[in-house]
């Protein structure tokens, strides 16, 4: 009997919370298990010494020496910043990897809404005239443009997947690999992180889909966002830590940038006074782009399939 601890708890994303009917789908999946549904940290604690799969938000490094039957440690979490550790030989640990479905649907939202002048205009829906120039004079369409997704791995690439049939053009950005996607055409491209400032002159979107390291820190400055051209806007999935934040204030100020939308930021939550919430053409979403009543059910199908990887 293979036994399963859960501790996925969140106080304000009701989806993000594992329920019995997940259990149960678990123990359909995953032949030969026992599922336990910690409700508190104390009780997962509790349950962890005779735990050999602990699925958890959040783990710390103290907790091997607790969980001395571990084998795997799995979080739904795509980020690698939600823990550091270093697990004891003979322990896994995965993370999620099924939110590019859903973190897609949020892009394909953000730059129809931007280039369709929807959130012009529910800016200005409290005006008491009729805007209809405001927000006729940044409206185009998204067909025919050219989307660039800086960090082209499992979400990138279903951000592209759900963008290809808008007819765009593709560039897709990595660190190192560069093979092409089965849904790109023969106009798409992928290029490594070096080629990046050659396609952001010609770039009508750019998508950021990169990991918060020391090594993305500011990828998009004063310098990289002077490359874009105006009518360019910018959408942020990844890690606010990409951004210079000042820079892209300052060049949505002087209308060098068409219009951003970012659902992470530097600092999270959010503070008050952040320049960021008077910005012009800036809407923000609270690290979101993810949420969907699928979250742990498509979580839920892919940690049966990773067990029974590691069981066969």
């Amino acid at each position: 009997m293979t036994r399963i601890a859960v501790y996925l708890h969140h106080p304000e994303v009701e989806c993000w919370n594992f329920s019995q009917d997940h259990a149960s789908r678990l123990r359909r999946l995953v032949p030969n298990c026992s599922v336990t549904v910690c409700r508190s940290q104390a009780d997962f604690l509790v349950a962890l010494p005779a735990t050999e799969i602990a699925v958890v938000w959040r783990f710390r490094q103290e907790w091997f020496d607790i969980g001395g039957n571990l084998r795997v440690v799995a979080t739904p979490a795509a980020g690698r910043d939600y823990f550091f550790v270093n697990p004891p030989p003979g322990v896994e640990v995965f993370h999620g990897q099924f939110h590019g479905e859903l973190m897609a649907e949020t892009v394909v939202g953000m730059l129809l809404a931007m280039t369709r002048g929807i959130l012009k205009a529910a800016d200005l829906q409290r005006d008491t005239s009729w805007p209809r120039a405001d927000v006729a004079a940044g409206m185009r369409s998204l067909r025919g443009s050219h989307v660039v997704i800086l960090g082209f791995g499992s979400i990138g690439r279903w951000i592209g997947r759900l963008l290809k049939p808008f007819g765009i053009r593709l560039t897709g950005v990595c660190r190192t690999r560069t093979d092409r996607a089965d849904f790109m055409d023969d106009l798409d491209t992928v290029l490594v992180r070096s080629g990046l400032e050659q396609v952001l002159p010609s770039a009508d979107h750019l998508v950021l889909c990169l990991p918060g390291t020391a090594e993305t820190d500011d990828v998009l400055n004063v310098r990289t966002l002077g490359l874009l051209p105006p009518h360019a806007t910018l959408c942020n999935i990844g890690r606010g830590n990409a951004v210079d934040e000042d820079a892209l204030v300052q060049a949505l100020h002087e209308g060098r940038l068409s219009g951003a939308c970012l659902d992470v930021c530097r600092n999270e939550p959010l503070p008050s006074d952040s320049v960021l919430r008077s910005c012009p053409n800036l809407w923000i979403m609270p690290h979101a782009s993810a949420i969907s009543p699928a979250y742990l059910d498509l979580f839920v199908g892919e940690l049966a399939t990773r067990l029974a990887r590691i069981h066969a």
